[in-house]
C-alpha cells in the first residue's frame, strides 16, 4: 500500500466509485439468506410448544415457507433471492444518481461558461 498522499481527484474517484451491482446483490443475498436460515434452525433447536410464530409469518411473502428445518432451506433460497434484487437495485439506483449528478454538474458548468462566453462582463457591479 502506498503511503503518499492523494490527490483530490483520486480521492473523488474513490468516494463516487460505481458500485459492483453483482457482487452488491450476491453480498446482500447471502447475508439475508443466511440470517432466515439460521435464525429459523435456532428457533427450532430451542423448541417449546409453539415455535417462532413471529417467523412464521414470513410464510406470507415467501411460499413454502414454514419454523422448520426444510422451511429454513427455502428460507434461504427466497432470502438469497430476495436480499440480491434489493443489493442489484441499490447498486444500480447508486450508480444511475451518481451518474444524473455528474451529467447535471457538466451540464451546469458548460452553461455557465457559454454565458461568461456570450457575457464576459455580466458578473460585475452595473449600479455605478
Amino acid at each position: 500500500m502506498s503511503t503518499r498522499p492523494r490527490t483530490p481527484d483520486e480521492l473523488l474517484i474513490q468516494a463516487f466509485a460505481k458500485l459492483d451491482r453483482t457482487a452488491l446483490g450476491i453480498a446482500l443475498g447471502t447475508l439475508s439468506g443466511t440470517v432466515i436460515f439460521i435464525t429459523t434452525n435456532v428457533l427450532l433447536l430451542k423448541g417449546g410448544s409453539h415455535v417462532g410464530p413471529n417467523l412464521a409469518l414470513l410464510g406470507q411473502f415467501f411460499a413454502g415457507y414454514s419454523v422448520t428445518f426444510v422451511g429454513s432451506l427455502v428460507g434461504l433460497a427466497y432470502g438469497f433471492t430476495t436480499g440480491f434484487l434489493a443489493g442489484w437495485l441499490i447498486a444500480f439506483l447508486h450508480n444511475l444518481f451518481i451518474r444524473i449528478y455528474f451529467y447535471w454538474i457538466q451540464w451546469s458548468a458548460n452553461v455557465s461558461s457559454l454565458t461568461d462566453y456570450i457575457d464576459p462582463d455580466h458578473t460585475q457591479n452595473t449600479s455605478d
